[in-house]
């Protein structure tokens, strides 16, 4: 497409006709693979003489265009020309440096991208290009130079030393340069906002180039001290008179105070990093740190306090600054020698500066009154939080509170005062708004020395009469920030040690109930305030009594709030709610389900609405949480499972796709509690496969050992569906994602979980898939011939194992199929790691008792396989297996009398063991302790398993109880003593040579393992007896 042409169809893009836009749209998509078309973009988005917003339409499709297509999303796909990439990076710097602000920023999006695909092995040439233009007389031409090189810079900010070479001949280059062009710009008379947005960029590079490391050009003594001296002077000179004259909304951002917050940014970092001459690593940080803490740790501190003062003089400060230049000073209390310094200042700051920064201001009362749903926002938003200077003098005041005794003391005699004087105006009825403001930054400050006051005497006594006396008079308070205030402090201080009880008694129920009260407060944010501290009551509380009676108003309440507001920690207090009650919230589970469910939908399509709204994303995580507490809660309450699907399936079948990666661990967890829970399990519920395997095959291989555990309930609990279905043909989904796991080039750490799910069937589905034995031993023989992973090792081998255990006679004859000698070689494997040591005499592999189990099962089945079905090679190693069967036997039952014993010292939930051995249970309901441990295994599905991949030889990386250990099998029931001493004893009369051969050779270390595993199975047979009739008298009651 010609220039000409083109030019039409981008002018028709911005037609007010939507035929005409959609038209010229779809042209432009149908010539994106046409030679040079890359570049006619690129030309009209350049071309001074074309209107601004064609040339704009032209940046935007020149920018679309490179990021789909600059370097192949697949193989196969369509790929720039390299003759078009040639063009483009000779063109680029200069169309971007002369644009107008607007196709500027698009064109820098295509700049950063090309410079981060190929600088410098493909565009070697660009400093070159770009450093001319630094030292530009023409400001357009210096901005756009500067703005390229901050973008060449960025690319290598966070980048470790191997591959940051390119930054240091940049910054050798550059920041000299720079240097003197921030020594002319600050000494200018000019106070544009051109210049501050040059000063911005000047320091903005200057962060990227010193981010990592401290570069070598900045140890020159002319640079340190040039460099160090413009900071100083920046940060300390005051801005142009316009800045201070405009609107305070508008101040903040203005170019100088965004150029100031970069400068403190600088100054911050460095004065954290290199203050403390030892905390700084070896080499050039090293070199640096000396030197700064020689020459300008101190200067830049004063710097600071100067800033402090004219802050409180009553000079603008933006609130981004304020943030900076406390944390500096929280950071320079650390510091011995800087703490000294300023020591007979620090509690004039904190009275006369911080403290008033505490106080509710006038921004706050505006925005309270204007905006209530953004006054909430900003209170809950993390990064608000983050950037806040409330937060940041907060922090100050505990620290400094913290470090001396003295200062807290001084500082809680200035809190006592204002708490004490707005009493007594306010029962006067003479409290003013200003008094109010005061007392909401007190009751915060007394909030922030929470941990301190609970810790340290007088503090810890009095804080219940404080809080009666000082804060429950302000649940009353005309003004509705001290209500809301009041409310928050009483959360945080839910969980102290009153005089007259924690968790109950007087004090604490005068709290819940005051701002239980809240509830129905006028005040939205008071409300939301209340609602998100009765999260912390609901944790502490003793009595569900004092909140039984009003569960319904409770409930009905915060779900009004949550259609209401966005506010994640909502959820939060109603998650901790049915936490608390558990089986009580059933009444109220379906409604609870359906506004959860309603704000999930919510919050789920503003997210999609705005893709950069994580706040969205994190509110619905919070749904998803609640709702899977929810359904732990009712777990004792298979009947309600039905209902609860109604409203929860859409959501399941909406995210276990692409769409829910980001929610994709609690949305498995939520059906895993229908799969394990509900009656029976629906045909809807069952749809969801196809997409399980869609999933795992697709994108989702990391989810692996989340996925496992519905697959598992669905196999066990309906095994004739599983096995009956042939559209979809599940049995052959569980071999095709099992084989793309295996054969895939993936992690092996990731595909533990494959084989687990051959186990599962196996066990499952017992004497009922001969025709699968054969593919499952193939992919397993054929993954252990190459696997490294130790857990993976033992899995496979576990897996072949089950398949013995399964058939025998016909896992044997089937491994002898797969090639010659397969099984001598997959029998020495396994001997080999029965048998291997860690440095420290315990067991290499096999280390769960899961393991060993099945170990143990497959050999045993080996040991009863007829004479005909067992291959030469087994025959003569038969005293190995028996050999290997004593270690393993042994080496459990080791492990199975520590179980025990953790058991009886009560270190551990006897259940969570998962080993069924036939103890008496102290109720005799194994059921239930079976689900337990299941609940317990979804409490953990979010944690992915780590460390395994590491052949690691430290004892305290023992992974011998796992999770899995927590989930019940087909196995569970058989104890592997009792199998392996009935087995032997049948041989002697059914097979009385195999029995000679078996223990003709054992030597006396053998025999006397042996004595021990009958010894032992002995016991277990008393025990099982045992708790066989405990059962029986139970079901007789």
């Amino acid at each position: 497409m010609d220039i000409q042409t083109l030019c039409g169809v981008l002018t028709a893009c911005i037609s007010v006709d939507t035929n005409q836009r959609t038209q010229a749209e779809e042209v432009l998509k149908q010539h994106e693979v046409a030679q040079g078309q890359v570049v006619n973009l690129l030309r009209v988005a350049a071309e001074e003489t074309v209107d601004a917003a064609v040339r704009q339409v032209a940046a935007i499709s020149f920018k679309n265009l490179v990021k789909k297509n600059w370097e192949a999303p697949s193989e196969g796909a369509y790929q720039i020309p390299e003759e078009d990439k040639a063009m483009v990076r000779d063109n680029l710097l200069e169309t971007l440096i002369r644009s107008p602000h607007m196709v500027q920023l698009q064109l820098g999006e295509v700049f950063k991208l090309v410079v981060y695909a190929d600088y410098p092995e493909k565009w070697p040439g660009l400093p070159v290009a770009l450093f001319p233009n630094l030292v530009s007389q023409d400001e357009g031409r210096l901005y756009g130079g500067l703005y390229a090189l901050r973008i060449l810079a960025r690319k290598y900010e966070f980048r470790d030393e191997a591959e940051r070479a390119p930054l240091n001949s940049i910054a050798s280059a550059a920041l000299p340069v720079l240097l003197q062009l921030l020594q002319q710009l600050l000494a200018s008379p000019a106070g544009t906002n051109q210049v501050a947005m040059l000063i911005k960029l000047c320091f903005k590079i200057f962060w990227s180039c010193t981010y990592m490391e401290i570069p070598d050009v900045i140890l020159q003594d002319a640079q340190f001290a040039g460099w160090m001296q413009a900071l100083l002077t920046f940060v300390t000179q005051p801005v142009p008179a316009h800045v201070s004259a405009m609107e305070a909304s508008e101040r903040a951002n203005s170019p100088w105070w965004k150029a100031k917050k970069w400068g403190l940014h600088i100054t911050y970092r460095f004065f954290n990093r290199y203050s403390v001459v030892k905390h700084a690593r070896e080499g050039n940080d090293r070199l640096f740190a000396e030197r700064f803490a020689r020459e300008c740790r101190t200067t830049f501190l004063e710097a600071h306090m100067q800033l402090v003062s004219v802050a409180a003089g009553g000079a603008y400060t933006s609130p981004r600054c304020l943030n900076l230049i406390f944390q500096f000073l929280t950071h320079a209390l650390e510091v011995k020698e800087m703490y000294a310094h300023v020591k007979a200042h620090w509690d004039s700051i904190l009275h006369n500066i911080a403290f008033p920064m505490m106080c509710f201001s006038d921004a706050d009362a505006q925005l309270w009154e204007e905006d209530p749903h953004e006054y909430i926002r900003k209170g809950y938003d993390i990064l608000e939080d983050m950037y806040s200077p409330k937060t940041a003098v907060a922090n100050f005041a505990h620290e400094l509170c913290r470090k001396k005794k003295a200062h807290l003391d001084a500082f809680m005699a200035v809190i006592v005062q204002v708490l004490n004087g707005y009493q007594a105006k306010s029962q006067a009825g003479t409290a003013t708004k200003e008094d109010a403001a005061r007392m909401d930054g007190a009751m915060m400050a007394v909030g922030v020395m929470v941990r301190l006051l609970k810790n340290k005497n007088p503090y810890k006594q009095s804080l219940g009469p404080m809080m009666v006396n000082c804060v429950v008079p302000c649940f009353k308070s005309p003004f509705g920030h001290l209500r809301s205030k009041a409310a928050w402090l009483s959360g945080v201080f839910s969980d102290t040690e009153f005089p007259d009880g924690k968790g109950q008694g007087p004090t604490y129920s005068l709290l819940l109930q005051s701002v239980v009260g809240c509830l129905s407060d006028p005040e939205l944010a008071v409300r939301v305030d209340a609602a998100v501290a009765i999260r912390l009551f609901v944790e502490e509380i003793l009595d569900l009594g004092l909140l039984r009676p009003i569960l319904p108003s409770l409930l009905s309440a915060i779900f009004q709030l949550m259609s209401e507001v966005d506010a994640e920690d909502l959820l939060a207090t109603l998650e901790s709610i049915v936490e608390k009650f558990d089986e009580e919230i059933a009444p109220f589970a379906l409604q609870m389900s359906q506004q959860l469910g309603a704000a999930f939908w919510k919050y789920v399509n503003t997210a999609d609405e705005d893709d950069e709204d994580d706040m969205g994303s994190f509110a619905a995580y919070g749904c998803i949480k609640a709702l899977n507490t929810l359904l732990g809660s009712v777990s004792a309450l298979p009947e309600l499972y039905g209902p609860l699907e109604d409203v929860l399936f859409p959501i399941m079948q909406k995210m276990i796709s692409h769409d829910g990666e980001e929610l994709f661990d609690e949305v498995l967890e939520m059906l895993a509690y229908f799969t394990f829970y509900a009656k029976t399990i629906t045909e809807r519920i069952w749809s969801l496969w196809p997409q399980l395997h869609a999933a795992l095959t697709e994108w989702g291989l990391d989810y692996w050992e989340s996925i496992l555990v519905p697959l598992d309930n669905l196999i066990s609990r309906d095994t004739a569906r599983f096995l009956g279905s042939k559209s979809p043909d599940y049995l052959l989904s569980v071999y095709q994602m099992v084989e793309y796991s295996l054969k895939g080039e993936y992690e092996e750490r990731e595909v533990v979980c494959a084989p687990k799910l051959l186990e599962i069937v196996l066990q499952v589905c017992r004497g009922q898939v001969d025709q699968w034995v054969g593919p499952y031993l193939q992919l397993t023989l054929g993954k252990l011939a190459t696997v490294e992973n130790r857990t993976l090792k033992d899995t496979l081998v576990c897996t072949a194992a089950n398949a013995l255990y399964y058939n025998a006679p016909l896992a044997l004859g089937l491994l002898g199929q797969q090639a010659p000698g397969a099984v001598a070689q997959f029998f020495g494997l396994w001997f080999s790691m029965i048998f291997a040591n860690k440095k420290s005499g315990k067991p290499k592999h096999f280390r769960r008792m899961h393991d060993k189990k099945v170990c143990v099962l497959g050999l045993v089945a080996v040991l009863a396989t007829p004479d005909a079905s067992l291959p030469m090679e087994i025959k003569a190693g038969l005293p190995q297996i028996m050999a290997g069967l004593l270690r393993l036997l042994g080496a459990l039952k080791d492990q199975k009398e520590e179980m025990d014993k953790y058991a009886e010292d009560g270190d551990e939930d006897e259940a969570a063991w998962g080993d069924d051995d036939g103890d008496d249970d102290e109720d005799g309901e194994v059921d239930e302790a079976a689900e337990d441990a299941y609940v317990k295994r979804l409490a953990k599905m979010a944690g992915k398993a780590g460390g395994q991949g590491e052949e690691e030889e430290d004892d305290a990386s023992d992974d011998e109880w796992t999770d899995d250990e927590e989930v019940e099998t087909p196995i569970d029931s058989i104890d592997p003593w009792v199998l392996f001493t009935e087995q032997l004893g049948a041989l002697a009369g059914t097979n009385p040579g195999r029995h000679a051969q078996l223990l003709a050779g054992l030597d006396a270390g053998a025999g006397a393992a042996l004595l021990a595993v009958t010894e032992f199975a002995e016991k277990q047979r008393v025990s099982l007896a045992r708790a066989a009739a405990v059962a029986a008298e139970g079901q007789t009651a």
